[in-house]
């Protein structure tokens, strides 16, 4: 490939002709490690061994692969490689589909490796696995470092060897990178390599002109400024070019057609380089190409991310002028709100967040950013992580984030000083995920929700969501499917959402199993519920369902809070329990009782009804009596026996005494939750 063709951008021949290549000071391949493994992604992923074409599989495992690959010999945990492949979407037995995959993967990569014998390429390393190859094995690694070799020189005023560095990097694009391949991590890194190539595409131009290759240049910069006409440096690239070649009106044509392009599409002007180099172009001064044309903040639409409101939302009217009277105060300067949405999972914090946030957006006219940061799911999201989108959504390029957490969240900050922005952090897992995504200055607000009430943030103020009174409930469900069904049913429909608890969430399953089934009377369903060890499995519709929200929650508990959250949860019949009657219950003493009961409390399970008093929504409390049915412990099993064949309700004595596990009272329920 010639690299000083101008506009280089894909490369023929071999899929693997970037090994026999020199990038000027940066990676080369020897004679040895081109008859190993070598790697593809700068177009589908490809591989060879020995230079014979590996059969990768099928598209996921190529995704662990491409994961592994683009890391470069760094570990990567299980828990990155979980949330890279499938983000939320984690399908049953997750772990295992992995190991699979790395199975087949050591098997492709080292065939010749005898059974037992440990791996030397894939790795075990930590809590997850390592890919060890030699340098320049992958093309986007020889790639990138051209790249950086291309800015190394031209910054010491190398322009024509720069240009040709560049023009060898472009050389290697092979198509849209990971072509086809699955998952958040495969899609992040297509549009980390594609910005790459967009920008050294440009970069290239502009050595060009540096050069004094006016006319070479425009034909290859009109092709790329058609494909990419809200790209202002390339819009000012061409309008310089065809100035420079005699063609002033053609360029005055750009300019209007980008000033029409961004005006709708984005609802914007043209940014101030385009439009100072217009106004040089009138002048017949032309605007000199500057060695660093491209900003660290690039213009970018105001961000307005909030997900959908919800069309039915009901009540929650002290909950909703509480919150918006924080914002409000944010939005006028006053402060740096910080508010905490805590609750049961399915109660509804989202919707109320998305709520108050969606009717506050003109208070808020520098943008509203949201990040679900997956806190009750086995891979929440890292700090690095997200701040890495959010610096994205206020327009810095990938290549101007900083490498560190701390540098990327002060920048972060600075960029939010003089703004007055809304970021809603959904599904907060603790404190350490949450600090370093905190704006630092007035005008802006933060709003947190999270199962766990241990976010301690300064000056945060904490919001419970509790469970809807009935009206509340009644009216969602008459919102869903029709006030006029809930009126001819009225003892129906009251018995129906008790059964819910008044939760939200299991509220709305409900109803969308009456809407699929118009046959169904309200009766019909209040009777389903109406038997306690199957309700959980009727409060599930289209893969959601109650008992999959409080799960989240229970397997984040460590061994010792589960085996109380089972035992003392699933009792029934006992209004309120004290710290003496967990002990009896636990076989512990009052203060490990207190204790035991604070962390279910703090994960959101456990309700506090006064000191040491605690208790617990109906809907947990068959949850943990399903837990405790399905333990491996035979005395929980034998507890779970007796609750199931009781039939009469029992109170356990208020002062301290010692049972065995199976004498477990018959009910635990708040007043509270009841109407």
């Amino acid at each position: 490939m010639d690299s000083d063709r101008i506009g280089a951008g894909s490369g023929a021949g071999s899929a693997f002709a970037f090994a026999s290549g020199s990038a000027s000071g940066s990676a080369s391949v020897s004679a040895e490690q081109a008859r190993g493994l070598r790697f593809r992604a700068l177009g589908p992923l490809a591989g060879e061994l020995d230079g014979r074409p590996l059969a990768l599989g099928p598209p996921q495992q190529q995704a662990l692969l491409a994961m592994l690959l683009l890391r470069e010999g760094r570990p990567v945990s299980v828990r990155e490689l979980l949330d890279g492949l499938w983000g939320e979407r984690l399908p049953a037995r997750a772990v295992g589909i992995l190991r699979t995959y790395v199975s087949r993967l050591r098997t492709l990569l080292e065939p010749e490796r005898r059974a037992r014998r440990p791996a030397t390429v894939l790795v075990s390393a930590g809590d997850g696995y390592a890919l060890r190859l030699s340098a320049g094995s992958l093309d986007s690694g020889v790639y990138e470092a051209r790249l950086r070799e291309a800015g190394r020189l031209r910054a010491a005023g190398q322009t024509v060897a720069g240009y040709k560095e560049l023009g060898a990097a472009l050389g290697m694009w092979a198509g849209t990178p990971l072509a086809g391949l699955p998952g958040p991590y495969a899609q992040r890194q297509r549009e980390r390599l594609t910005e790459l190539w967009l920008s050294a595409q440009e970069t290239h131009f502009h050595c060009a002109l540096e050069l004094g290759r006016h006319a070479d240049a425009v034909g290859a910069l009109r092709v790329f400024a058609g494909e990419h006409p809200l790209r202002e440096r390339t819009q000012a690239l061409l309008m310089l070019a065809l100035h420079r070649t005699g063609h002033q009106g053609d360029a005055f044509a750009v300019y209007a057609a980008a000033c029409r392009t961004l005006d709708a599409e984005l609802g914007v002007g043209p940014g101030p380089e385009l439009r100072a180099l217009h106004a040089r172009l009138l002048k017949s001064e032309p605007e000199p190409v500057r060695a660093q044309p491209v900003p660290a903040v690039t213009r970018c639409p105001v961000p307005a991310q909030l997900p959908l409101d919800v069309p039915d939302f009901i009540g929650r009217r002290a909950s909703v002028a509480r919150l918006g009277g924080l914002l409000r105060d944010a939005s006028a300067g006053k402060t740096m709100a910080v508010a905490s949405l805590t609750g049961l999972g399915g109660v509804g914090k989202t919707a109320l967040a998305v709520h108050v946030a969606h009717s506050l957006r003109e208070e808020f006219p520098d943008g509203q950013l949201y990040v679900d940061l997956r806190g009750g799911t086995p891979a929440p999201a890292e700090s690095s992580d997200v701040l890495v989108h959010l610096l994205h959504s206020l327009g810095v390029a990938d290549r101007d984030v900083p490498e560190g957490t701390e540098e990327r969240a002060a920048l972060y900050r600075s960029l939010l000083a003089g703004r007055r922005v809304l970021v809603l952090l959904d599904n907060v897992r603790d404190t350490a995920q949450v600090r370093p995504l905190l704006p630092g200055v007035r005008g802006c607000a933060v709003v947190i929700t999270s199962r766990s009430r241990t976010i301690v943030v300064p000056g945060s103020r904490l919001i419970p969501v509790d469970p809807m009174s009935e009206p509340e409930a009644l009216a969602l469900l008459g919102a869903i499917i029709g006030p006029e069904r809930v009126a001819a049913e009225p003892d129906a429909a009251h018995e129906l959402v008790t059964s819910c608890g008044f939760l939200p969430l299991a509220v709305r399953i409900a109803a969308a199993r009456l809407l699929v089934r118009p046959q169904w009377s309200l009766a019909d369903l209040a009777a389903r519920l109406r038997d306690e060890p199957g309700r959980l499995d009727e409060l599930r519709v289209g893969g959601v369902g109650v008992e999959a929200a409080f799960r989240r929650s229970y397997e984040m508990l460590e061994p010792g809070a589960a085996r109380a959250f089972r035992r003392v949860a699933a009792a029934a019949g006992v209004t309120v329990l004290g710290r003496f009657t967990v002990a009896a219950m636990l076989g512990t003493g009052a203060y490990e009782a207190r204790e035991a009961m604070e962390s279910l409390v703090d994960a959101g399970l456990l309700e506090e009804n006064g000191t040491d008093s605690y208790c617990c929504h109906d809907l947990v409390r068959l949850f943990a009596r399903r837990q405790l049915e399905r333990s491996a412990d035979p005395d929980e099993r034998a507890a779970a026996m007796v609750l199931r064949s009781r039939t009469n309700k029992s109170v356990l004595p208020a002062g301290p005494r010692r049972s065995a596990p199976a004498l477990v009272p018959t009910s635990i329920s708040c007043p509270a939750q009841r109407a």
